[in-house]
């Protein structure tokens, strides 16, 4: 008996240590506070740039001040293209990122996030997308030590801001166009050229005739970067990307890992909020904004209907040719074009080469 009295008391004495080292482990864990820094190529001040800061704000308070992010517009800490190395690396811990500005990282990033001659036009048809090719993006951010936790921002079919007027794809020869992404072959395959700069280069080269004519989002934050002063001339759709992801929200894998669950769940919470907010402001911002131009004189250019056909078979030719850099270019192609028929583009579904199955 008193053998096993020993052996009881041991038991318990092992059974209390054990469970006041993890209750004090787990007490650890909900005192620590993460400090991170999260980057954006919005600019600050602008409304989309007030999405971004209100993603922050609720993970701040939703987590009582235990993950606190601050965030940074385009090129406060650094250039915006350095960006995902910086992620990559942990310089900063969170970015919420244009995928296509990755292009030369891995081809897949462009023609994911850049779509030439897209018909989308919609917030629900380019987040059905999004959310359908999400394995594919995800794996290709984990390859370069990048968590991917969505598309956030859902934006408006970008427009053409223009010095000169463009009225047909005959008058794009010779331009010069600020693009990203799949930009530059779309364009030269119109007859251009394209030009990658950052937001708060685009200004100075509109107005100092550096460039022809720029792509950036739409009315309402193109109307904040001033770009109204510098052109009065404006392609509605630009016919580059259709709606598209305009912010990846992506962390470091590492420091991903380490975060807490509660602390992560808070996080795709706030992701969701600010799907919420790009969802009710993005479009009707746009839509404001554009009555907002056309009572002060400006001229939006619509392209005849023989050219937009033209300009999506150009585009879906350079889809296709960029889907032969990689398996992934390949598997996303097919994924667009099944999607495209889903919703019922069936003749772009059939350029892009969709075979009912």
């Amino acid at each position: 008996m008193k053998k096993i009295s020993v052996f009881v008391a041991l038991v318990l004495v092992f059974a209390f240590c054990f469970v006041t080292v993890g209750d004090f482990s787990k007490a650890e864990a909900a005192d620590k506070v993460y400090k991170w820094r999260l980057v954006t190529h919005s600019m600050v001040g602008t409304y989309r740039f007030k999405h971004v800061e209100a993603f922050a704000e609720m993970v701040n308070k939703a987590s009582g001040g235990r993950l606190v992010i601050e965030p940074y517009g385009a090129g406060v800490l650094f250039p915006v293209f350095d960006s995902f190395d910086a992620i990559k690396d942990g310089v900063v811990e969170m970015g919420l990122i244009f995928s296509a500005y990755w292009t030369g990282k891995d081809p897949f990033f462009g023609i994911f996030a850049t779509r030439p001659g897209s018909p989308l036009l919609t917030y629900h048809e380019g987040m059905y997308l999004d959310q359908r090719a999400f394995p594919l993006v995800e794996k290709a951010y984990a390859k370069h030590g990048i968590t991917y936790l969505g598309t956030t921002d859902c934006s408006v079919p970008e427009i053409l801001m223009m010095r000169t007027p463009i009225r047909s794809l005959e008058e794009f020869k010779g331009k010069q166009i600020r693009s990203s992404g799949l930009g530059a072959q779309f364009y030269t395959a119109l007859g251009a050229s394209a030009v990658s700069l950052s937001a708060p280069e685009i200004y100075t080269a509109l107005q100092t005739g550096t460039i022809d004519a720029a792509e950036w989002t739409e009315w309402k934050e193109n109307e904040e970067m001033g770009l109204l002063e510098v052109t009065k001339f404006v392609m509605d759709p630009a016919h580059h990307g259709g709606t598209n992801e305009d912010k990846a929200l992506t962390v470091n894998a590492a420091k991903w890992a380490e975060l807490p669950d509660d602390l992560k769940a808070i996080v795709l919470a706030a992701r969701d909020h600010m799907r919420y907010l790009s969802a009710i402001t993005n479009y009707s911002e746009a839509a404001k904004t554009k009555q907002e131009w056309l009572a002060k004189g400006v001229d939006i250019v619509t392209l005849p209907e023989e050219d937009v056909v033209k300009i999506r078979e150009i585009g879906a030719n350079v889809l296709k040719e960029w889907a032969k850099k990689s398996p992934e270019c390949q598997e996303y192609l097919e994924l667009y074009a099944e999607v495209l028929n889903e919703l019922g583009y069936t003749r772009e579904a059939a350029t892009l080469g969709y075979k009912a199955k």
